[in-house]
């Protein structure tokens, strides 16, 4: 494979990877938005429910820790997708510049 080939290969192996990352993200961000609807119209269904101050305060220490606990995993989730692309984008440099390696040393000899 001739350098323009390897350049051009190089480019769409990082180009898919990439798209493939985004389709992912997009869909876990969209699931994400799902999940955090439902989860404030199960509460807004709690709240007819509330008759005084007390039990409006622990709806709504309740709605707290659960919302503080699904960001949390969220983002432990989206830091994974982060990590699974960022170690495919590294894989395909190092393949990028070991095959580049062996070239630069045939032309010095």
């Amino acid at each position: 494979m001739n350098p323009i080939e390897k350049s051009l290969q190089f480019g769409r192996d990082l180009m898919e990877v990439n798209a493939q990352w985004l389709r992912k993200l997009a869909e876990f961000d969209g699931q994400s938005v799902r999940k955090y609807i439902e989860f404030n119209q199960e509460f807004g269904k709690k709240l007819p429910e509330v008759k005084d101050v007390q039990s409006f305060f622990e709806l709504q220490r309740a709605y707290a820790e659960q919302l503080w606990n699904g960001t949390q995993e969220t983002f432990k989730a989206r830091g994974e997708l982060v990590k699974e692309a960022v170690e495919a984008n590294g894989a395909i440099w190092r393949r990028g510049f070991e095959a580049i390696k062996p070239a630069e040393t045939s032309q010095a000899a």
